[in-house]
């Protein structure tokens, strides 16, 4: 280790070759500062060379592998505006399910809604309300005093809402059911992906899979946060929830149909609405259509060679204006973050994420025994 040593901090930022401003200098409360020593010790290790990039060429007519990684969210943006989700994808170095955040305000929100759903999932799981508050703490990614008060969201008004469905759960609510045990834990927050074809994958994570203490019921809970009045129409036709039957297709192979409840947490009116609604086979036939159909979109868009198309009716979304207006008509090379190894090893450890794994003609072939079965 190098010994102490004194300079000022305009020398250091001489030897990086970096000087002050000349507003600064003309300031004297900063020119004291810049020419006060300042005892450092010297770094004895040599610079680190940066990791070598290894880019990624794609051949002619392959679709960037960002593309191809589906969720619900995903394929939500991809039907509001197809270039928005070509150039989310392709500006970004993540492969993570939701997409980026840009702004404070969506940073709150994604955190509020991610507290209040990890909350009841604790729960759901027993967890003390001691134990539930620290670990929202500890969780919480954002500046701790960060509020929307015109949204009612915050920390402190996620631990609210938490508290609010504990009280709720102690006097009995949900108390005919039971958490699903899977290889030993509780049956929350379950990851899946589906293989389709054309090397796309789909993504998701089921809240928690409950079943019916007397008559074997099973039910799936998805917890949602709204800023406005939550109405069933909001959630009876989502396809967010059909994708919970690859799990369930894993844990109750005999089972045909099953219950989704939606439980909204009204950030205004701080209260809960529960939204049932039952499953089919049917829905999941369509569903799976819809997923095929999707991977088709994207294969037409790229097979023009030019931008995925813009639907201008949703530049302004969520109160507020797309981050890409004004600018989406630019060419999307000036957008794109170049494919490189680093991104393709990401989502492949991505994979480890999910502890369930299906394809998708397994999962037709299972739809077709289940067809064949009620059928008897």
């Amino acid at each position: 280790m190098g010994s102490i040593r004194s300079k000022s901090l305009a020398e250091i930022l001489a030897e990086a070759g970096l000087s002050p401003s000349e507003k600064a200098v003309d300031k004297p409360e900063l020119a004291d500062i810049l020419d006060t020593p300042i005892d450092y010790i010297p770094s004895t290790e040599p610079d680190s060379e940066p990791e070598d990039i290894v880019y990624i060429e794609l051949p002619a007519g392959e679709i960037d592998p960002r593309l191809k990684l589906l969720s619900h969210s995903s394929r939500t943006l991809l039907h509001k505006c197809p270039r928005k989700y070509q150039l989310y994808r392709l500006s970004s170095d993540k492969v993570e399910l939701e997409d980026p955040v840009k702004d404070m305000e969506q940073s709150l929100t994604f955190a509020y809604g991610h507290a209040v759903g990890e909350g009841i999932a604790s729960v759901l799981e027993g967890k003390t309300e001691a134990q539930i508050v620290l670990e929202l703490f500890l969780n919480w990614n954002v500046d701790l005093l960060d509020e929307n008060s015109r949204q009612k969201k915050s920390f402190w008004l996620a631990v609210f809402a938490v508290q609010r469905l504990l009280r709720m759960y102690n006097e009995g609510f949900l108390s005919d059911y039971e958490l699903v045990q899977y290889e030993g834990k509780p049956a929350i927050e379950l990851g899946f992906q589906i293989k389709l074809p054309g090397g796309y994958t789909y993504r998701g994570f089921v809240d928690a899979v409950l079943q019916h203490k007397t008559t074997g019921e099973i039910m799936t809970l998805e917890a949602k946060t709204s800023s406005s009045i939550a109405q069933p129409a909001m959630y009876k036709n989502s396809g967010q929830a059909l994708g919970y039957s690859v799990v369930l297709d894993i844990l109750f192979p005999e089972m045909s149909s099953y219950t989704v409840l939606y439980l909204v947490y009204e950030t205004k009116s701080y209260e809960y609405k529960e939204l049932p609604f039952t499953k089919s086979l049917l829905q999941r036939a369509l569903w799976l259509q819809e997923l095929i159909i999707d991977t088709q979109l994207i294969k037409l868009y790229e097979s023009y060679g030019t931008s995925y198309p813009m639907h201008g009716e949703n530049c302004y979304d969520f109160f507020r204006e797309c981050e890409y207006l004004g600018l989406c008509t630019l060419q999307t090379e000036k957008f794109v973050k170049p494919l490189t190894q680093s991104i393709l090893d990401d989502i492949e450890k991505d994979e480890d994420k999910y502890q369930f794994y299906v394809t998708f003609d397994d999962l037709v072939s299972s739809q077709i025994k289940k067809g064949t079965n009620d059928a008897v």
